[in-house]
């Protein structure tokens, strides 16, 4: 039996029991390992700003005078009509179309109806009172007659004053007089045509001065006022200095406009009446500065405004309005001192951007 069980063996069990007991008590008893240094911690480093290259002009505000420039037609300032005061028969007419004539010329006459005889008439009449006034009234001084008479006496001579009176300005009406001083436009009756009170004998204008008339846009109106400086320019390229003299305080309902009118001195009538012709009127200076067209942008909000570089090379918009409009540039209100205006790349920036300023001039070379 004895030989059965050699030593190797019987070792080799003992060593297997014992590890497997080992294991199976959990107790694996490791060596103590020393505690390992723990990483330094990560350092994250922020991305530096990259600055966007955009093209900058410099705008300045100075006083800027705006043009408003207007369609306008002619108009006489004074033109009236001469017109028969009476019936009748027209014997003769004084003046042509063209005719030179001062206020109260005689420039026709119409036949006489009877007015020279009741001229005569209310003439003898007269005498007649007077006679008996002056009879009447030596009796009453002589105390032949009572002084009660005289009342009705004075009476009757007043009375036929006022028909004297009445009879020379209804004989008068036989003449036809110009109402103003002026030129002859038109003579629409002929010599021979019988004629009724209210007719109309002739169209007098008077040249000088002459008026431009137009219109003015609601927006415009409050840059004009009376007495501003203007000048009109004619298609055959006559230009006439005038002024402002009137501006309606009404508005027209269809255009929504205000009437305007503008006096210019005519007096060698080279000015006709209706014709076209274009108004200039120089309004108050305002402060602007000059940007081009390109440079405007609208904010979120919809505001018309440009996008400036400030002193920190930030972004920044701006608010602006428009008060004079040319073919590339802008004038504008709203900027403040010496300003770098973005012209390139404000469409791709937006507030508090970083930029990097170039100017214009500089980025085309």
């Amino acid at each position: 039996m004895a030989s059965m069980f050699k030593p190797s063996r019987i070792i080799s069990v003992l060593l297997v029991a014992g590890a497997a007991a080992w294991i199976l008590s959990g107790d694996l008893n490791p060596a103590v390992e020393e505690p390992t240094a723990e990483p330094p911690p990560t350092v994250v480093e922020e991305p530096q700003e990259v600055a966007t290259r955009v093209s900058v002009v410099t705008a300045t505000p100075e006083d800027h005078q705006r043009q408003i420039t207007l369609s306008c037609t002619t108009e006489a300032d004074h033109q009236s009509v001469a017109v028969a005061r009476g019936a009748g028969v027209i014997i003769a007419l004084n003046v042509e179309r063209g005719s030179k004539v001062r206020s109260s010329d005689v420039i026709a006459e119409i036949s006489d109806e009877g007015r020279e005889a009741a001229v005569k008439q209310a003439k003898a009449l007269l005498e007649q009172r007077r006679a008996e006034y002056e009879a009447r009234k030596k009796l009453i001084d002589k105390g032949n007659a009572p002084k009660n008479d005289l009342p009705a006496l004075e009476a009757a001579v007043a009375a036929a004053e006022a028909a004297l009176a009445n009879a020379e300005a209804e004989a008068d009406r036989s003449k036809i007089r110009s109402p103003i001083d002026g030129v002859v436009n038109s003579v629409p009756v002929q010599v021979g045509q019988a004629i009724q009170a209210g007719t109309t004998i002739a169209e007098v204008i008077d040249p000088d001065p002459m008026l431009a008339v137009g219109a003015v846009s609601e927006r415009e109106r409050g840059q004009l006022a009376v007495g501003q400086s203007a000048s009109v320019r004619f298609i055959d390229g006559l230009t006439v200095d005038g002024k402002v003299s009137y501006l309606g305080l009404s508005a027209d309902d269809a255009t929504r406009t205000y009437p305007v009118e503008a006096h210019m001195a005519n007096r060698d009538s080279r000015i006709p009446d209706g014709v076209s012709c274009e108004l200039t009127v120089d309004t108050k200076p305002v402060p602007a500065a000059s940007v081009p067209r390109s440079a405007l942008v609208f904010s979120d909000k919809g505001e018309l405004g440009i996008r400036i570089a400030d002193d920190e090379s930030r972004v920044r918009f701006v608010p602006v309005s428009i008060v004079d409009d040319g073919r590339e540039d802008v004038w504008v209100t709203g900027i403040d001192g010496t300003t770098r205006v973005i012209v390139v790349g404000q469409e791709f920036v937006k507030d508090g951007d970083l930029v990097e300023p170039v100017s214009e001039v500089a980025a085309v070379e």
